[in-house]
């Protein structure tokens, strides 16, 4: 049986993926008015094509970025090692991209800060280790 802290610990994952699909589509939207802006200033030059092409690639990047997570998310949900170091590495890269918004004292920076640690740690821990490589604490495979 998926212990409890998989299982929440591939949720954030799906939160995270959410949000960032959230964030690409409205650098899309964003972008689009942006540029749409610029071309009636300026009558098309290449501010417009600039700021359209800087939407696309970010709204892209943003979006492969939300895939990888959903990947982490449901390798998490399928127990297979390889999501568990990866979203190990993605909560150590969040939680230190978190410290300088710290200083704000935003409850959001605080909650992401949290949950990166708690996902984190509890991806450290023995326990989860063993589940991920196929044992249960007590030696035999899970179910």
């Amino acid at each position: 049986m998926r212990p409890l802290g998989v299982t929440l610990s591939a949720c954030f994952q799906f939160l995270r993926a959410a949000l960032l699909l959230l964030i690409a589509l409205g650098i899309l939207f964003v972008g689009g008015l942006a540029s749409r802006l610029a071309s009636a200033a300026a009558e098309g030059d290449t501010a417009q094509r600039f700021l359209s092409g800087l939407g696309h690639l970010l709204a892209v990047a943003f979006l492969l970025y939300a895939l990888i997570v959903a990947a982490l998310g449901i390798g998490l949900l399928l127990g297979q090692n390889w999501a568990r170091i990866l979203t190990i590495l993605f909560s150590a890269f969040g939680a230190l991209t978190s410290l300088p918004r710290l200083l704000h004292h935003h409850p959001l920076s605080f909650l992401s800060a949290a949950l990166n640690l708690a996902v984190l740690i509890y991806l450290l821990m023995p326990e989860a280790r063993l589940y991920f490589e196929g044992k249960t604490s007590i030696g035999s495979s899970p179910a």
